[in-house]
């Protein structure tokens, strides 16, 4: 009995290390297979730390990075041109000379032209604009009230104006920058020139903009765009409504240009 169960102990065994080496793989060392060399006793040493080594099993870190294909602006749906021909077997060009779209909200054509004519910026080309006319208008507030809706929509989304200098101006921005403190200092003690010098216009405008760092060439008209371009930036910036807002309580100081002399500068501007 007691050899029987060694017998079984040992068969267990032999089943345990070949579940934790597992089957060999096609291709895997075998020692057996260089017995054949005719090395020395170390070397044959050296090929049993090949089959000693266990490679370890790294797991790689993947991460799901998503394509998102490039935009392609599109009006709407893509057309894909299936369309019921019309009776008499004519063409009707859709979706090729005409814009197809749903019935249930389709565009002004007269809107969209004023819309194509101000994205493009191609206000000179004479072109024949659809007017559209309602008859009994009383009766149909709601079409009155979609054009007045999308009138006023294209007049939002109109960019700001934008004028292109023929000589280098500097920008608004570099204009706002603070003086060096000396030049404050100067302007509190002296003040800045008011309308009651005795000059013309073009003189006076020819000091303001050298003071505000603006160059006066030939024409004044672009040096004073820029002149009144800056006193918007100025009194729309809440930095400077908040000094100003704080500087009303106080009485202002002897030194300082009266109110009058202001009111005329700010009348000028």
């Amino acid at each position: 009995e007691d050899d029987s169960e060694e017998e079984d102990s040992s068969e267990t065994d032999s089943e345990d290390d070949s579940e934790e080496h597992g089957a060999a793989l096609e291709g895997d060392f075998n020692l057996a297979d260089y017995d054949y060399l005719p090395v020395s006793s170390e070397i044959k040493e050296l090929f049993e730390y090949i089959k000693r080594y266990t490679p370890k099993t790294i797991e790689i870190e993947h991460k799901l990075q998503p394509f998102i294909p490039d935009f392609i602006p599109a009006v709407g749906d893509i057309d894909a041109f299936l369309k019921v021909p019309r009776p008499d077997g004519k063409p009707d060009n859709l979706g090729l000379l005409v814009l197809d779209e749903p019935s249930t909200k389709q565009s002004d054509p007269t809107v969209l032209s004023l819309w194509l004519t101000e994205n493009s910026k191609q206000h000179n080309i004479t072109q024949q604009i659809k007017v559209k006319s309602l008859e009994n208008a009383e009766k149909n507030p709601k079409a009155i009230d979609s054009w007045i809706e999308s009138i006023s929509e294209l007049h939002r989304c109109k960019p700001p104006a934008t004028v292109h200098y023929t000589r280098p101006m500097p920008d608004i921005e570099t204009l706002m920058q603070e003086w060096l403190p000396e030049f404050e200092e100067l302007l509190g003690k002296v003040g800045l020139p008011t309308a009651e010098m005795n000059c013309d216009l073009a003189e006076y405008v020819d000091m303001i903009c050298a003071i505000l760092d603006i160059p006066v060439y030939k024409s004044r008209i672009q040096p004073l765009h820029v002149l009144f371009s800056l006193y918007s930036e100025f009194k729309n910036s809440q930095h400077f409504k908040a000094l100003a807002d704080g500087k009303k309580g106080r009485s202002p100081p002897s030194n300082l240009p009266s109110q009058a002399a202001d009111a005329e500068v700010l009348s000028f501007t």
